[in-house]
């Protein structure tokens, strides 16, 4: 009796129920496992030179290390009835770049995305209470990490060697953590936990993160640069000249006062009342929008379809939209940013040249003035941004207050939406050593260095026009 069956490319146990490995002389498989096998056996594609794989959603079980190093696969579509992934099961794939998961999924297990160092998104699902041993490590494409809040142990190594690591976003439900779990990332600087959770903490003295034991708070993982952010905090009477962080920081005067539009000659208050005037000539062009939330599906469908979704019109419709100055939102993502901030405003600009390839200017401001329905942003700030507008070329001006940052969901979207674009961030503080909580919040998910060499490369590209994206923190004095 005949042990092995081949078909398809592939060859099956008798029953045909499971595939037990591709039949390369034949070379009639491309990548996609026709309906009907039950179960994949491990090490099937190991080593595979296909550049996307596709599992039946008649598969209900997979063996360990099913993809394992593969250097070519990009893509993989795995059946939506499995719900415990195998240990090794992409280690090595590094080229991989998207997998489609199953609905639920219980577990990630050891060394389930092990050195995929083209990985930037993990694709986590509901379910999920532990990140098993090297489950991350190599993954060196990754910038963020936003754990579930379902996740309660984080094991040895779990994100270790992830070098391009800047934000971590740690679980309220999280109990334990390895030593050595995110060993090897140097370029961590911001981490966050739920105020709530009752072990771990982060300070707000260092931005570090530290554990409560009962011999005292322990230190579990720092941030890049602790020490001399942790200087800068608890310094007295700092004196501006002596600190690079807040030689570099931008003013709102600093613009008003070297340009020649903006110049000494215009008081602040000459300038409010240019803002004033311009408001009451351009309230056609403008449009508020007020609070909401962004749902789990909302999420999904704004990541799933094209930007401008449904009711985007064509180029034609747009250029009359312009011609009769007024604001329509075709980006769907960007009207749920809109529609989740607690105020907004949308400046039409009118730029002079060539505008750049992102033409839109994203400002979060952490100040407001008045209430309710006579709620703006101040008049100084407005001047501003708009000056920036003309510098850059800009077409319009987002203007957000009251940015979501506790939710973590929303949060990951914004990251994600505004990482290629440009973002103004106008805060109170004289200098990253004073930034308040929310302020290092929207730096962090906006993606703005604090750093002395950063901010000051931001403040000379801001002046000019310039094909760098301007990721800019402003100081906005009454």
């Amino acid at each position: 009796m005949e042990q092995i069956v081949r078909k398809n490319g592939l060859l099956y146990t008798p029953d045909l129920h499971t595939v037990l490995g591709v039949d390369i002389e034949n070379g009639e498989f491309k990548g996609r496992v026709p309906f009907g096998a039950h179960y994949v056996d491990e090490e099937v594609f190991t080593e595979c030179p296909y550049e996307k794989v596709t599992l039946p959603d008649s598969v209900i079980g997979i063996g360990a290390a099913l993809f394992k190093d593969s250097p070519d696969l990009k893509q993989v579509v795995l059946p939506q009835k499995v719900t415990e992934l195998p240990p090794y099961l992409f280690s090595g794939c590094r080229s991989l770049v998207q997998v489609k998961m199953p609905n639920v999924v219980y577990d990630f297990p050891e060394g389930l995305f092990q050195n995929c160092s083209s990985l930037t998104q993990i694709p986590f699902r509901a379910g999920i209470r532990a990140l098993s041993p090297f489950v991350f490590e190599g993954c060196s494409s990754l910038s963020s990490l936003v754990i579930p809040p379902t996740v309660e142990r984080i094991e040895k190594r779990a994100a270790a060697g992830c070098s391009e690591l800047t934000t971590l976003v740690l679980p309220v439900s999280l109990e334990y953590l390895d030593e050595t779990a995110f060993e090897d990332c140097p370029k961590i600087r911001f981490i966050r936990i739920n105020e709530e959770n009752q072990k771990f903490y982060v300070s707000e003295t260092d931005g570090c993160l530290y554990e409560r034991t009962d011999d005292g708070d322990k230190l579990r993982l720092s941030v890049a640069g602790a020490q001399a952010m942790a200087a800068g905090l608890i310094k007295e009477n700092v004196d501006d000249e002596a600190d690079p962080q807040i030689e570099a920081f931008f003013t709102d005067e600093d613009i008003l006062e070297d340009d020649d539009d903006f110049s000494a000659e215009i008081s602040v208050d000459d300038v409010a009342e240019q803002a004033v005037a311009q408001e009451a000539e351009e309230e056609e062009e403008e449009k508020t929008f007020h609070t909401g939330e962004v749902s789990t599906e909302e999420l999904a469908n704004l990541f799933g379809g094209e930007e401008g979704g449904a009711g985007a019109g064509s180029e034609d419709e747009e250029e009359n939209e312009i011609a009769a100055v007024t604001v329509r939102i075709t980006d769907s993502k960007t009207q749920a940013i809109l529609e989740s901030v607690e105020f907004s405003r949308v400046i039409e600009c009118e730029p002079e040249g060539e505008p750049p390839a992102d033409a839109d200017l994203f400002v979060v401001s952490e100040m407001i003035e008045g209430e309710g329905d006579s709620r703006a942003f101040t008049s100084k700030l407005e001047a501003v941004v708009r000056r920036f507008a003309q510098i850059q070329d800009y077409k319009r001006i987002f203007m957000l207050y009251g940015l979501p940052v506790d939710n973590d969901e929303f949060m990951e979207f914004y990251r994600l939406y505004v990482s290629n674009r440009n973002v103004v961030f106008a805060c109170e503080a004289e200098g990253p050593a004073t930034l308040s909580e929310y302020g290092h919040k929207v730096c962090e998910y906006s993606r703005i260095d604090l750093s002395a060499q950063a901010l000051a490369e931001q403040k000379n590209n801001i002046r000019t026009k310039s094909a760098q994206l301007i990721k800019l923190i402003l100081q906005d004095k009454r």
